[in-house]
């Protein structure tokens, strides 16, 4: 069988209409995936979560330096959920195929990540960066970034995850387990849209957590630093170095962003391990 590209061919229209074809196919295939992508996107408003978690779900503590934050144990909170919930749900389909990653589906909300922890400690140690600030933590799961800036005296956190089911179970529970004059709100979906619900909303300090995994989310991520981040804001984004088998990694996500061109970053922070992970830093260029 002859192997060619499927460009337009003068000599044979048959061709140029195949290859129209199969352009409006893509075309359509990557409207409906917008679509999809943009009608998920959404916010989840507290006083609608009438959600109580029952008393077999445990909550754990974890200390901060002098700060608590408290946070339900996530394998109860999965067993109850694979109890509960449809199997046509988001959350069980990943489990099912034991996954904390099913692309477009589930992002692994409910695990508690090591690079949150550390992000969550390194907050402790610059108190005074997020008091008084607004405060987003994108791709957040637990929240414990966002939980431990609130107890650092953040006048408002909103939290950010890709399914709804993670917010509604886990961080807004998780949010409940404080005592706290922090305003928070809540919104699922993908960072593509996530300005278009935040609209002029600008935060002064936005926090991350291992969501440079995946290069294809680069563009996604970047659009909210960009439309989101105060003119003199600052970012914190603790990732490890590489990610073995899915190919993200620190490095590359400062090649990318040296590219993009629009903001500096430090590494601010490193924690010694057999995969290094770090806290970076970043910062608009000055112009």
């Amino acid at each position: 069988m002859a192997f060619r590209f499927n460009f337009p061919n003068p000599d044979h229209p048959s061709d140029n209409d195949s290859a129209i074809n199969d352009e409006a196919k893509v075309e359509e295939i990557t409207e409906k995936k917008e679509k999809s992508e943009k009608e998920h996107v959404a916010e989840i408003f507290l006083k609608d979560n009438d959600f109580d978690m029952p008393d077999d779900v445990t909550a754990t503590i974890h200390t901060f330096g002098d700060t608590e934050v408290h946070c339900y144990n996530s394998e109860s909170v999965e067993e109850y959920l694979c109890r509960k919930r449809p199997e046509s749900s988001n959350f069980v389909t990943a489990v099912s195929a034991h996954s904390d990653l099913v692309p477009d589906k589930y992002e692994g909300g409910l695990t508690v990540w090591e690079c949150s922890l550390d992000l969550a400690e390194y907050l402790t140690t610059i108190k005074t960066q997020v008091q008084d600030k607004t405060v987003l933590e994108l791709g957040c799961g637990a929240g414990i970034p966002g939980l431990c800036a609130m107890q650092c005296g953040a006048s408002e956190v909103h939290f950010q995850d890709y399914n709804s089911e993670v917010l509604e179970y886990f961080t807004i529970q998780n949010v409940r387990l404080h005592e706290t004059c922090c305003h928070c709100r809540f919104f699922s979906g993908d960072w593509s849209y996530f300005h278009e619900i935040v609209r002029q909303q600008k935060y002064d300090v936005i926090l991350s957590a291992e969501t440079i995994y995946n290069p294809d989310n680069y563009k996604g991520l970047h659009d909210v630093f960009q439309h989101c981040l105060t003119r003199d804001g600052v970012i914190y984004l603790a990732a490890k170095t590489h990610y073995f088998g899915v190919g993200g990694g620190v490095h590359l996500f400062e090649e990318f962003l040296k590219k993009e061109g629009s903001f500096s970053t430090e590494v601010v922070h490193t924690i010694n391990a057999e995969v290094p992970r770090v806290i970076l830093k970043l910062t608009w260029k000055k112009s």
